[in-house]
């Protein structure tokens, strides 16, 4: 399930950092056509850049992010498998002391 889960998980990733990407420039886009059919002016390539701009910095947000979550989910799975370790490592001392203690030898 793991497998599958990563993969599910990076579609995922992939489609967000599409639609961050796409909705700005387009919404820009949009805005800058409909101003230059109203005023007759060039806002559509400073705003078609701006979008992209914008589209961009919300992609880098949005795999900042999720490496961050990503590394903080390894960091606690390593630590979990350190802390069991640790723990049958002393419950296994304890009996070794229990047994030596019951059999008399020290």
């Amino acid at each position: 399930m793991n497998g599958k889960g990563d993969m599910y998980r990076n579609i995922v990733l992939i489609s967000q950092v599409s639609i961050n990407v796409m909705v700005p420039t387009f919404i820009c886009l949009a805005a800058g056509i409909w101003l230059d059919k109203r005023f007759g002016t060039w806002f559509t390539i400073p705003l078609l850049f701006l979008g992209m701009a914008a589209g961009a910095r919300n992609a880098y947000v949005l795999v900042s992010n999720t490496i961050r979550q990503e590394e903080r989910r390894r960091q606690r799975k390593l630590q979990a498998e350190i802390d069991a370790k640790v723990k049958k490592a002393g419950q296994k001392k304890i009996d070794d002391e229990l047994k030596k203690g019951l059999s008399g030898k020290k």
